[in-house]
């Protein structure tokens, strides 16, 4: 069969439910897209659950994003659809208090499973991008599977690097042993993003 061979049907509805994720996370000088709706989008066709129609970042500035707005076209409406793309995010570091609903009402669900870590270092520690972008792969090296780099901002004479995982404390820890070698690094602060 060939696809000139292919007659339409004139009888069929395509059936599009919207739904909306919030992730409340922060990039920094990240994507938005790349990090969140594009890996989401690929799951979402693989599995034949639907699409990402748009994404949105929400920040002070565009290299400063504290939050991220999916929309999708799901191919079902019903709550195992919903949890099925919850987990595909929190496959993705999706941080706690993320939510999902679909777009005609209902109750949101409540996901996430990553916790936030912000590492704040004098702006001199990190004067430049390149050296910035080797604070941001040393930080990733140690983490390795505890943690995903998530971007970094400068404000107020300071750089600050964001990351999220699973377990605050263990991302402190082994932050805290990749930092301790270097002087330069001693007024290097963590803390736990809300």
């Amino acid at each position: 069969m060939f696809f000139r061979d292919l007659k339409p049907k004139t009888d069929v509805t395509l059936s599009v439910n919207l739904a909306r994720v919030h992730l409340p996370v922060r990039l920094g000088h990240r994507d938005a897209h790349k990090s969140f709706a594009e890996p989401l989008a690929r799951q979402l066709a693989a599995a034949g659950l639907g699409v990402v129609t748009d994404c949105t970042a929400h920040g002070s500035a565009p290299a400063d994003v504290f939050g991220v707005d999916l929309h999708l076209g799901l191919t079902r409406a019903d709550r195992g659809t919903l949890e099925t793309v919850a987990r595909m995010l929190e496959h993705l570091a999706a941080p706690c208090g993320s939510s999902i609903r679909l777009a005609d009402g209902g109750q949101p669900l409540v996901f996430g499973a990553s916790e936030g870590l912000e590492l704040t270092l004098e702006a001199d520690a990190a004067p430049t991008a390149e050296a910035r972008r080797g604070i941001a792969r040393a930080c990733a090296d140690a983490l390795r599977e505890d943690g995903v780099f998530r971007g970094w901002v400068e404000r107020g004479g300071k750089t600050v690097f964001f990351f999220y995982g699973q377990d605050f404390t263990r991302m402190r820890a082994r932050l805290a042993e990749a930092l301790s070698g270097n002087p330069q690094f001693r007024s290097a602060l963590t803390r736990r993003m809300a």
